[in-house]
């Protein structure tokens, strides 16, 4: 086997262990199922990762990054509050919400992370602060544009808008009827939309 950097490498066995914990459960992530993935020596993924909690930190980091930006939605001058709402959930839907592997692996991961003591809850916090900080600019940029107050805490709405998209997320993955999805986020956006605009 040709002789990888680090950095190469660690990523190579994160995807060993993304690929078991999507097959068959975090639980059944060891060290050496994954070096059998992965096809190395159980030496190298010590080499990489000292303990499983290390990769468990890698994993989550791999899907914490954030992959939604509020500046990267193009919206006209004249757009309606509504119809800027729709774009929004509907660009996060195209990006994150209906990729089915990545939303398995989220739910994988807090729900595994959440019965693990010392570092596991901190890391499932660490997934959801990502997904709040990203709504937290989505709701910043939408007030300034229609200098409206939500007369809501942004916080709450943080988590109001994480608990509807993933459980949409959830549903999809046990009927994966996307026109129910989008049909769901749709109706939120305009919930949403008289709020900003009343």
């Amino acid at each position: 086997m040709p002789r990888l950097d680090i950095e190469t490498r660690r990523a190579q066995l994160i995807q060993a262990a993304v690929a078991i914990a999507l097959r068959d459960g975090l639980d059944n992530t060891t060290v050496r199922r994954i070096a059998t993935e992965a096809g190395v020596s159980l030496g190298t993924v010590h080499y990489c990762f000292n303990s499983k909690k290390a990769l468990l930190e890698a994993m989550v980091e791999s899907i914490a990054t954030r992959d939604i930006e509020a500046a990267s939605l193009p919206l006209p001058d004249d757009v309606s509050p509504v119809d800027a709402i729709r774009a929004a959930f509907r660009y996060y839907w195209s990006i994150s919400g209906a990729q089915a592997d990545r939303q398995r692996l989220v739910y994988e991961l807090v729900a595994y992370l959440v019965r693990q003591e010392d570092s596991g809850p901190e890391l499932a916090r660490r997934i959801f602060a990502t997904n709040y900080a990203i709504v937290h600019d989505f709701v910043e940029t939408f007030q300034t544009r229609w200098s409206n107050d939500l007369g809501i805490p942004t916080e709450v709405v943080q988590r109001m808008v994480i608990a509807m998209t993933d459980g949409v997320a959830l549903a999809w993955l046990a009927d994966g009827d996307d026109d129910k999805a989008l049909a769901v986020l749709d109706a939120f956006a305009g919930l949403f939309a008289d709020r900003v605009s009343a």
